[in-house]
């Protein structure tokens, strides 16, 4: 047999086997207003972060019937009927790469669909507390963990302590900022970790601070002595993250002036300014 006819007839073979599994997921999946989970989930695969969306209500709603099927997204993996197929010449086809990759849009929605859920998910906690500490698997993780509430914390505050990766920490630190409850213990954690060895765990840290913008008597000094140095894109973050807090972050307000001279974090600056004090901004020319 040609070697178009093999990917020709692999292409078949796949599509039947995906109609089927689909037609098998759709008659087991919850279904909520007369519309699949399938459905929801893929309207949150690209969430543009309004909390009032209607899939996060939806499962929300759905609650715990809706657990099972946000676990399957997590932990599929390639059946042997697949990988078999994946042993073709894959350098002849783009299609194969395209229908097996991984797909992590769906498993980020798939978090989201879990931090809407909230507390509900705790069942949900051991697979998620083993995603969190690995680096592939890290960001879906952190976030659902952080849906959960009081539960979830003591895993993400060790996850930003994490000394192996990076990222984990970083993972941990962005999901921080979406927390609803235990800030007195969150904030401090997210505070000392300023100075964590990676720049990107830092920018991660001074957006979530911003993002809570709570605790404002402590934030905003940690974010001002933060603010010196020649990270230009952490200068920026720290200044985004003060305008989060308004008129709570008017101790700032000298440091925010100055660095509207800095051209590369004007900007920035002027954003700030006029969410802190609108009136002195505005007598100040900035617009």
């Amino acid at each position: 047999m040609g070697k178009k006819r093999r990917i020709l007839l692999a292409v078949l073979v796949v599509a039947v086997l995906g109609g089927l599994a689909w037609l098998m997921q759709r008659r087991s999946e919850p279904v909520y207003h007369g519309k699949p989970f399938s459905y929801w989930l893929k309207d949150l695969e690209h969430w543009d972060k309004n909390t009032n969306n209607a899939a996060l209500v939806a499962f929300h709603d759905m609650g715990t019937n809706a657990i099972p099927s946000l676990l399957d997204v997590f932990q599929s993996r390639r059946g042997l009927t697949e990988q078999a197929l994946m042993k073709l010449d894959m350098d002849q086809s783009s299609i194969f790469r395209h229908l097996y990759e991984d797909p992590w849009e769906k498993k980020m929605a798939a978090s989201w669909a879990l931090y809407a859920i909230g507390s509900n998910a705790l069942p949900a906690l051991p697979v998620l507390t083993n995603m969190l500490f690995d680096s592939n698997e890290t960001a879906p993780g952190a976030i659902a963990l952080a849906g959960i509430g009081s539960d979830g914390i003591p895993f993400l505050l060790a996850a930003l302590t994490n000394q192996n990766h990076w990222v984990i920490r970083c993972a941990a630190a962005e999901s921080l900022g979406w927390e609803r409850s235990d800030l007195e213990s969150v904030v401090p954690a997210l505070i000392k970790r300023l100075h964590d060895p990676s720049q990107y765990v830092r920018y991660s840290v001074a957006t979530s601070l911003g993002q809570l913008h709570t605790q404002p008597e402590i934030v905003v000094p940690a974010l001002m002595n933060d603010f010196s140095g020649n990270d230009t894109l952490l200068r920026a973050k720290v200044l985004d993250a003060l305008g989060q807090f308004g008129s709570q972050a008017r101790a700032a307000i000298p440091m925010v002036v100055e660095a509207l001279k800095d051209q590369n974090v004007s900007y920035n600056a002027a954003i700030a300014f006029k969410k802190i004090d609108p009136k002195a901004a505005a007598k100040a020319g900035v617009k």
